[in-house]
């Protein structure tokens, strides 16, 4: 599947802002890749063999996952998210390797941040699964891109 395929399934209040990162991280030299997952396909951004995001499908609908690696850099935006978004972020599951406890032997580890004083150990996998619609794209949109520009 070709991403000119893949955003014909996307829903129309999105569209748009997944077409803007598409073309923003291409213009960075980040590929894509689609791949057919259980509960559909899975666009994911690319450079130098490390995952920078992927779209996956939910039945509430469609998610963000970040790899926030360099989280540090803007951490301060995070302060600007609407509170759905920010809950999304608190709810995520905790790190195990970074509280002390033992994960897979291949797990990196997850990202530690601060959000609203709070400081949070959040697992890679799931710190930043942010839901994207409407109220979220531009949000979601300026994190990828901040995330983009530290890779």
């Amino acid at each position: 599947m070709k991403f000119s395929e893949y955003q014909d399934l996307l829903p129309l209040e999105i569209r748009e802002t997944v077409q803007r990162i598409h073309a923003e991280l291409s213009a960075m030299g980040f590929s894509e890749e689609i791949k057919e997952a259980k509960s559909g396909p899975v666009l994911s951004y690319i450079k130098d063999k490390k995952v920078l995001l992927n779209y996956v499908y939910r039945k509430r609908g469609i998610k963000v996952r970040l790899y926030a690696a360099g989280i540090a850099a803007y951490e301060d935006y995070l302060a600007v998210l609407p509170d759905s978004m920010k809950a999304e972020l608190k709810k995520a599951t905790d790190c195990k390797k970074l509280n002390g406890l033992t994960c897979t032997p291949t797990c990196p580890g997850g990202y530690t941040y601060t959000l609203d004083g709070e400081l949070l150990k959040k697992c890679r996998s799931m710190a930043f699964l942010m839901t994207l619609n409407q109220k979220t794209a531009e949000y979601i949109q300026t994190l990828i891109l901040y995330e983009a520009r530290e890779r």
